[in-house]
């Protein structure tokens, strides 16, 4: 694997942490593992729509040598951490909810 290739990967892996990160903090639920789903969530949206579908939406900018949609592969990992923070923020409120009740 060329240097390039690792340093795109590295790249994505971190903006998808920060993405994951971020969305974790301003949706919910605030603990220190409920990080690990929003970013996997933004990882995995990356990898599917950067890399496997070949969409290409918007302006292309040079990055580590590959032409990247930049903007519209961050908005779609934004969009799917976001997704999975609520979902993640419902379950854990449910269950809280729950065990109130009980």
């Amino acid at each position: 694997m060329p240097a390039a290739a690792f340093g795109i990967l590295l790249f994505f892996i971190a903006a998808a942490i920060v993405i994951g990160a971020a969305a974790t903090w301003l949706i919910g639920p605030r603990r220190p593992l409920a990080v690990v789903v929003p970013v996997l969530a933004a990882f995995g949206a990356l990898y599917v729509v950067g890399h496997r579908s070949g969409l290409a939406v918007g302006p292309t900018v040079d990055l580590f040598g590959f032409q990247v949609n930049l903007l519209f592969d961050l908005a779609v990992a934004s969009l799917f951490a976001g997704i999975a923070a609520k979902a993640q923020c419902l379950l854990v409120t449910r269950r809280a909810s729950r065990r109130a009740g009980t």
